[in-house]
């Protein structure tokens, strides 16, 4: 059964520049700037120095904070410096400088060939750990701490997200079709470490090709269900997938764990076979490098570390048109000051917009038309939200349940008047956090 999710609207998906498209790989480019943070969580530290000679897949950073990801080399060569260098979220950040040697060779013993099922929950959550695996969504948070919920939580489902509702990205999609068996053995090493016992794979209908590949290899177990979902923005948002899948409502502070379930993106699963089968960590990422302002949209395989200049130049460049960089999706995804910034572990897709794409029509006020809140899918009141941070009602927007928002960026594409809901969203949340963060000081 599907079921409905709650608020959401349709979007124009423009797809269709890669829908289809196969997988292809990027050569390596002459320099790699490996960011140290690429994560939620402690930054992890340097293991090796300015001078080293590397191999790929070996271990760069780690950090002995729970919370935090293994830095891995996304190819042999020599690790030149270790500075601030442009980051594509945070605008700047520490990195190595990876020179390679061309011959991309392996770290001694990888890969390798695991017969995982001899394995316990423990070893196998500790080598999706070692691999360096976080959400790779978009979202990037450590693999290992969600697949460790606290003593006595019952899960009996695995949701797999491969619904990929962002406008223009279609490396999910491609990453179903071209890897649908990893895709498979990942879901079934979650189902044994979290001891779930049914596993949901929700795929939006607008991906036919992925949909019968994933179905096809998920006929060897009988406990996984693949299901076509109607297409809808933002289907792929944790509680709007958890609705649709399993009718199930998460409570506003609570994680999804608190209706049994636990939710892992498409691309997630396949890095998790690869680091438990392979033992290969997380050094590529699958992007959809699209929008009007590229010469040839492609999906393509590109090393972490490469730059955003390199991917463009891979695709024939940007257009003179070019109107905005946007790393992500055009919903959520973050906008890049820098053709330096490099891919990261949560770079999903590379957009460049043309002019037209980005331009914003004039702002009028709000009409109380109630079109932001019936497409809420947190069941907010949007339209409040910019007035408060007008009016600087910081408590009172703490109440209003901002921080329940999920920066889905609906309500503003649904606002008849063109207002910027989203971006005073964004600062209210900052405040609200700021306060909260100086109230417990002073406790």
């Amino acid at each position: 059964m599907v079921h409905s999710f709650r608020g959401g609207t349709h979007v124009r998906h423009e797809k269709q520049r890669t829908a289809g498209k196969p997988i292809e790989p990027m050569p390596l480019p002459e320099r790699l700037v490996v960011p140290l943070r690429q994560h939620i969580g402690a930054v992890p530290e340097p293991i090796v120095a300015r001078g080293d000679l590397v191999a790929k897949g070996q271990l760069l950073a780690r950090s002995d904070a729970y919370v935090s990801a293994t830095v891995h080399a996304p190819t042999s060569g020599v690790i030149k410096d270790i500075l601030e260098l442009p980051h594509p979220t945070l605008g700047k950040g520490m990195a190595f400088v990876l020179e390679p040697d061309g011959r991309d060779a392996w770290v001694e013993g990888l890969p390798i060939e695991r017969d995982w099922r001899d394995l316990d929950p423990d070893a196998l959550r500790e080598l999706v750990r070692a691999g360096g695996v976080v959400g790779l969504g978009g979202a990037a948070f450590p693999t290992h701490v969600k697949l460790s919920p606290p003593a006595g939580t019952v899960l009996e489902h695995v949701v797999v997200n491969g619904a990929e509702c962002e406008p223009y990205l279609t490396s999910d999609d491609a990453v179903m079709c071209a890897r649908a068996e990893d895709l498979v053995t990942g879901i079934e090493i979650l189902l044994r470490i979290t001891g779930a016992v049914h596993g949901h794979v929700g795929i939006e209908a607008n991906k036919p090709q992925a949909l019968k590949a994933v179905a096809a290899a998920a006929r060897r177990l009988p406990q996984v269900r693949v299901v076509a979902l109607p297409t809808r923005y933002p289907q792929g948002a944790e509680r709007s997938i958890l609705q649709a899948l399993l009718g199930k409502w998460v409570p506003a502070g609570q994680l999804p764990l608190s209706v049994g379930a636990i939710v892992q993106n498409t691309t997630t699963c396949v890095a998790i076979a690869d680091a438990v089968v392979r033992g290969i960590p997380v050094i590529d990422k699958v992007l959809t490098v699209s929008g009007a302002a590229v010469v040839t949209p492609r999906n393509v395989l590109v090393r972490i570390g490469t730059s955003w200049r390199d991917v463009l130049a891979f695709c024939g460049g940007p257009t003179e048109d070019l109107g905005r960089l946007v790393m992500g999706g055009p919903m959520m995804g973050v906008a890049q000051n820098s053709f330096d910034a490099p891919v990261i572990k949560a770079s999903s897709g590379l957009l460049a917009l043309s002019k037209a794409e980005v331009a914003h029509p004039p702002e009028g006020p709000c009409l109380r038309c109630g079109m932001c809140v019936s497409v809420c899918p947190m069941a907010r009141k949007p339209l409040d939200f910019p007035t408060m941070a007008e009016l600087h009602l910081v408590s009172q927007a703490d109440a209003a349940g901002i921080l329940e928002c999920i920066e889905c960026g609906t309500c503003e594409y649904a606002c008849p008047a063109n207002r910027p809901i989203l971006q005073s969203i964004q600062v209210l949340k900052a405040k609200v956090r700021a306060a909260r963060a100086q109230t417990a000081a002073t406790r």
